[in-house]
């Protein structure tokens, strides 16, 4: 084996260390719930995405979420620093296991797929 190989087989093993398996991961709770959730068909039109799950091309964003600034009902979340407007069209109406606001983005494009607004509050 090469230095060459050398080095590629240990960025490749980085790389895969490197993804979470978060809600993809049976072993973690409420995965099915994750799993099982679905684009909004006006986001994957405007998306222009042949997939409908939220989970499949994207991961749970951990962030903080607002109501906008000028208190209609619009939604904000915070990436890199900044207050970021999520699009209308991937608002799911519906409840989350542990009644939060869950966002998906997707993990190759950072563009939100799928959110859920908090029922317990924020």
């Amino acid at each position: 084996m090469t230095a060459f190989d050398r080095v590629l087989l240990i960025f490749g093993i980085l790389l895969l260390l490197s993804f979470r398996a978060d809600a993809h991961d049976p072993s973690m709770a409420h995965h099915e719930w994750f799993n099982a959730q679905e684009m909004n068909p006006a986001a994957r039109q405007r998306l222009g995405v042949p997939w409908k799950s939220c989970c499949d091309n994207g991961d749970v964003f951990k962030t903080r979420f607002r109501v906008g600034d000028d208190r209609s009902d619009l939604w904000q979340y915070l990436k890199d620093g900044e207050w970021k407007t999520i699009p209308p069209d991937i608002i799911k109406e519906g409840d989350t296991p542990d009644h939060t606001p869950v966002l998906f983005i997707n993990k190759y494009t950072g563009m939100e797929l799928c959110f859920f607004v908090p029922q317990g509050g924020i």
